[in-house]
């Protein structure tokens, strides 16, 4: 740029500087400017980088796209604090002003700082040979870092999750309540009967601790193999950095405090890898034509598993072998490799519900997909009591208790509201539970519920279609943590305690189980691992709309550079974000490890991507 530009960016910058520093606070007593000293800091060292790059010549230009793009991510992040408060930030004329000002300023720095992004993603890749070491020193030096990392907390943890799942496989009864626990699908059964069988099996030999400690060495050494050669196929296509980033990623406690707690997740998380490395090997086969049976049967397997640990999770599995296809077809090639694959994986998933009926296993509750719908209606309700009519507040009523709704209405989390719903199968309180012995909820959701179920959401429709506005506000508080990373979010690690848990969750055997060491060491642990996972760049990687943000900036190049292709390849992880926004709780980094996992594998593949394409023009 020349200097009078130079200048002009200058004064732009300075000004954008000024108007982030514009806070979202909740209190109207408090004053509208940041007073954190290290976010001030924070904020001039970014608005310094840019600018001294722009005066070495790093960017000559900005597109009108970029300004688009940047316009989209100031929207996002003003949006999000804007309808937490709206009376507050859209009123009066000062308020207005400061508001307007903090959109104008982050669509400067969000802007400028794409346009870096674009144009330096995928610039380099090492010309040497890349020196990648051995898959079983990478094995073993991530499993003596997650060994020293959770050895404190063995035999190991068992979440919420993780104690009703053996409560369900081992038909637990509660004399108290006078209830014994049915098979269900809440969590995936397949899960649960992995756990249990593995679990009985270890206590057979050595007793109950020996039983969850058999789980817990099952878990690492799937988790830990599958994470190998993630970091083994990045260290590979994009050299040395980007393998080192991705091996501290994954022996981080983000990924360590689950290997060593016994829940779905912690495999689902690891399938999740597997099964999005498989899909990038056949993407790539398929493009080379060179197709490799063992990359086949790999995508067979992990997306299999991927989609029994997760109840939703097959829906991404059915779109991924869709594009498979689709890109199959684009190339010319025999469709009868992905149509095999994708018969077996069919097959196996509707043998297993097949299965599941014959067992009388226990479906999941409507409500679990309902969160966000019973929130915006709800809401309007809340809002504006006198909308609905007799029949509509009647068809409200046999879904959600409307006496409760307003006590129960929590926008961050869904889950007392979800509570309401007539049948439950997530059961996570004794009175639920006592609700269910008693006859006023349902563990099987009735042809009664059903029907209701189907009156509720037309009626959720017809109300969305008037009130747009508010739906729209609903779902962007409701999911304010996962389209925002400036905003806080739950950073505990899934590091739960050990006993006492609540009575209603102790399966038979639960008194028998202890841990080796003391509370004291277990929670010098905890701090220690939680002072790491909170280290800057760690902490900002593994926040939830960090995720999100990355998926929508590769999305955003993707179409600058008319880039079909690689548009298809990253539609998996875009779908898996979107299914966070459908969740119970705002912000649950549980719900978006999994595709964390995935994210290296998605910026190595399209990092080497564009540098290709680079080196295709230079030879032109």
């Amino acid at each position: 740029m020349d200097k009078i530009k130079i200048r002009y960016w200058l004064v732009i910058l300075a000004f954008a500087l000024v108007g982030i520093n514009i806070t979202y606070p909740g209190d109207f007593n408090v004053p509208r400017f940041n007073s954190n000293i290290y976010y001030s800091i924070l904020f001039t060292l970014w608005a310094v980088m840019l600018y001294v790059g722009m005066q070495k010549g790093k960017i000559q230009y900005i597109l009108k796209y970029d300004w688009i793009i940047g316009f989209i991510f100031s929207s996002l992040y003003c949006a999000t604090f804007v309808v937490s408060n709206v009376k507050l930030y859209l009123t009066d004329g000062v308020n207005l002003f400061l508001t307007t000002f903090s959109w104008i300023s982050w669509m400067i720095m969000f802007t400028v700082s794409f346009t870096y992004i674009r144009k330096f993603f995928g610039i380099v890749i090492p010309k040497e040979k890349v020196v990648v070491p051995k898959t079983l020193y990478i094995w073993l030096l991530l499993a003596l870092i997650w060994f020293i990392s959770i050895v404190w907390l063995l035999p190991g943890q068992i979440s919420w999750d993780g104690l009703k799942q053996f409560c369900e496989f081992d038909r637990t009864h509660l004399n108290q309540l006078n209830f014994t626990y049915s098979p269900t699908n809440h969590h995936p059964w397949f899960t649960t009967v992995i756990f249990g069988l593995l679990f009985n099996l270890g206590r057979s030999l050595f007793g109950v601790n020996f039983g969850v400690f058999t789980v817990v060495i099952f878990q690492f050494i799937v988790s830990s193999l599958i994470y190998t050669f993630v970091i083994k196929y990045v260290w590979t296509k994009i050299g040395k950095i980007g393998g080192i980033i991705s091996f501290l990623l994954f022996a981080s406690p983000i990924f360590s405090s689950y290997a060593v707690t016994i829940d779905k997740s912690t495999l689902y998380y690891a399938f999740s890898a597997w099964f999005y490395l498989s899909f990038t090997k056949l993407y790539e086969n398929i493009k080379d034509k060179n197709w490799k049976y063992i990359d086949i049967i790999s995508y067979i397997i992990s997306s299999t598993l991927a989609g029994l640990f997760r109840n939703d999770a097959f829906l991404i599995v059915v779109i991924t072998t869709g594009i498979l296809i689709a890109m199959t077809l684009m190339e010319k090639q025999k469709l009868i490799f992905i149509l095999c694959s994708f018969g077996i994986i069919l097959g196996v998933h509707m043998g297993w519900n097949a299965f599941l009926n014959k067992e009388n296993v226990i479906k999941s509750s409507p409500s679990e997909a309902l969160t966000i719908p019973i929130r915006q209606l709800s809401y309007v309700y809340i809002t504006d009591p006198k909308y609905f009519n007799k029949t509509e507040l009647k068809t409200i009523n046999e879904i959600t208790n409307i006496s409760e709704i307003k006590n129960k209405y929590d926008i961050n989390n869904g889950d007392s509201l979800k509570s309401l719903y007539p049948s439950d199968t997530f059961l996570n309180s004794a009175d639920l539970i006592s609700d269910v012995v008693n006859g006023k909820k349902t563990l099987n959701t009735t042809s009664k519920e059903k029907k209701a179920t189907i009156n509720y959401l037309k009626l959720w429709l017809i109300t969305g279609l008037k009130h747009p506005c508010q739906y729209f506000r609903v779902y962007l508080e409701a999911n304010s943590r996962y389209l925002n990373p400036f905003i806080l979010y739950d950073a505990g690690l899934f590091l739960n305690y050990y006993p006492p848990m609540p009575n209603f969750l102790h399966p038979s055997w639960f008194k028998k189980y202890y841990p080796l060491f003391s509370n004291n060491v277990r929670d010098v642990s905890r701090q220690i691992l939680m002072m790491i996972a909170m280290f800057p760049p760690l902490a900002i990687i593994v926040n939830p709309a960090t995720l999100v943000w990355l998926a929508l900036i590769l999305l955003f190049m993707l179409i600058i550079w008319k880039d079909w292709r690689g548009i298809m390849f990253l539609l998996p992880l875009i779908i898996m974000c979107m299914l966070f926004t459908v969740t119970s709780i705002n912000g649950y980094t549980r719900y978006t490890i999994g595709a964390l996992a995935a994210l290296p594998i998605v910026i190595t593949y399209l990092w080497q991507r564009r540098y290709n394409s680079f080196q295709t023009r230079k030879e032109k």
